[in-house]
């Protein structure tokens, strides 16, 4: 298992649009490319408005095989049209199991 953590904070006073862009755009995207996302975070306490998003691949390939899909959708494109410029210092990075023979949490078979 692979998994990604994008994490990214949102310039001031659009956490609203954001929220409601991810909401009925982008996550609706997602479901539709068929992605084992675990589900989008925003901060409580400490840095503002810092987002985390995290998602489950099987594999490094169908990382890349379903990202690339997503990435060339032209709906995506669209949404960040709107989002962009809302968003900064945006990190991706994709972690595998440390202890490779322990059982893990997965989504696999959720929905």
């Amino acid at each position: 298992m692979i998994l990604l953590k994008i994490s990214y904070k949102l310039r001031a006073h659009h956490v609203a649009e954001y929220d409601r862009t991810f909401a009925t755009r982008t996550l609706p995207l997602i479901r539709e490319h068929g992605f084992r996302f675990w589900g989008i975070w925003r901060s409580l306490v400490g840095d503002a408005q810092e987002y985390l998003e995290l998602w489950e691949f099987e594999s490094l390939a169908e990382f890349d095989e379903k990202w690339r899909k997503l990435a060339a959708d032209p709906r995506l494109l669209d949404i960040f049209k709107i989002t962009g410029p809302m968003v900064e210092d945006e990190r991706l990075t994709l972690f595998e199991p440390s202890l490779p023979n322990e059982p893990t949490i997965s989504m696999v078979g959720e929905r």
